[in-house]
Order: C-alpha cells, then structure tokens, then sequence
C-alpha cells in the first residue's frame, strides 16, 4: 500500500494503474519461462490473494473503487487521495496479511483432512512467507502502517 500525498485531490476513475507496463510484462515474462519449479507462479497467486484481502476490506470499511497499481516489483493499492482514519488505516493493512494467513491455515487443514501434496504445501508456503514478510516495519509493507513507522 503506497501512502496518500494529498487528501484533497479526488480519487482517479482508473481501477488499475500501471508503471513501466513494457519492463513490467518483461520481467515477468521472463522470470516465469526461467521459473521452471513453478514456485513464482505461487508466490504470484500469493501477492494476488494478498491483495484481494486487501480489496474486500476496502469495500467493506471504506466503500467505492480503490486503485491498484502493477509495478515489476507486483502489486499495490494505492491510496492516494483517499484520507482514513487511523483505525480504518490499520484494518485496511492488516487484511492483506491477515488473507495469506487465511488461506495458509485453511491450507493445512484441507490437507490434513484430505491428503497431503505438494501442491498445498507450495500454497501454504507462499501465503505464510508473504504475510510474514508484509509485517515487517519497512516503508512500503503493511507492517509500516500497522506499526506507526509509516511517515
């Protein structure tokens, strides 16, 4: 989640928001022809479940259409332009880790019910490795916003 520069300025009609879309599908395309054990293909299901968390906690605490942004470095809601507060804020932050741990638990459990595979663990592994790593305190992860260390 990027940071809001200004609160006055109206949130844009685009839904979606791309930086450098050329050196973004690039990269990716390359980085998934290498990929060859598939495990960015579930680190990539990952960061899209992450940030769907994120998308249904918008709707329900803030209403409307947020902004997502596609960078080569993956994906973001922006909120520019939009002002919360502070409590709105953390829920927002937390509902994207709070999806991967989710869908990492609710992983393990299925498989514990139905049978172990590889594929469940790569699952479960991705999820819990993202919502992890999206709740240390560094500008730019969720746990800055959740933490207070968010200029």
């Amino acid at each position: 989640m990027t940071r809001p520069r200004r609160c006055n300025r109206p949130p844009s009609e685009r839904l979606l928001r791309w930086r450098a879309p050329v050196l973004t599908l690039f990269l990716w395309a390359c980085a998934l022809a290498w990929d060859k054990t598939g495990v960015l293909r579930w680190g990539l299901l990952a960061a899209l479940l992450h940030e769907t968390g994120h998308l249904l906690a918008w709707a329900a605490l803030v209403g409307g259409r947020p902004q997502m942004e596609i960078s080569p470095l993956g994906f973001c809601l922006s909120l520019r332009g939009v002002c919360l507060p502070p409590w709105r804020e953390k829920l927002l932050a937390a509902a994207g880790p709070a999806a991967n741990f989710l869908l990492c638990s609710g992983t393990l459990f299925w498989m514990d019910c139905f049978g172990h595979t590889y594929a469940g663990y790569w699952f479960s592994a991705a999820n819990l490795l993202l919502g992890c790593f999206n709740f240390l305190p560094l500008p730019g992860l969720d746990g800055a916003r959740l933490f207070g260390r968010e200029p």
